[in-house]
């Protein structure tokens, strides 16, 4: 949505026959101060809002992920075996056969097939 060349004769034109020669110049050189004057202000007031949201949010976020490596400490802590504990590696799985107890095993036993209904 920029200004093109034609745009830009016709708005000089108009300036041109309402001003004079002698104000354009004068007009411009204004224009020209005003826009600088609204581009500073418009960095200032940019520059504040950064400011003043900026550096609280980042004192937030640090607060915040100081909370979540304890949490993550916490929870290591909790996981861990205790102490003495006996590893995984050598207690019997579950789906193994107890001594003693006879075979409980945790595995479903194959679906039937509609065959072995009608042999039945």
């Amino acid at each position: 949505m920029g200004v093109s060349i034609t745009e830009l004769t016709v708005i000089f034109l108009v300036a041109l026959v309402l001003f004079g020669p002698e104000q354009l110049p004068v007009l411009a050189r204004s224009l020209g101060k005003l826009t600088g004057q609204v581009k500073r202000t418009s960095d200032s007031l940019r520059r504040e809002f950064y400011n003043s949201v900026y550096p609280p949010g980042q004192d937030i976020r640090t607060a915040i992920d100081g909370e979540i490596q304890s949490l993550r400490a916490l929870k290591a802590e909790v996981l861990a075996p205790p102490p003495g504990a006996v590893s995984t590696s050598s207690r019997p799985s579950v789906s193994e056969p107890h001594s003693g107890q006879g075979s409980l095993s945790t595995e479903e036993p194959p679906p039937r097939s509609t065959t072995d209904v009608e042999s039945a």
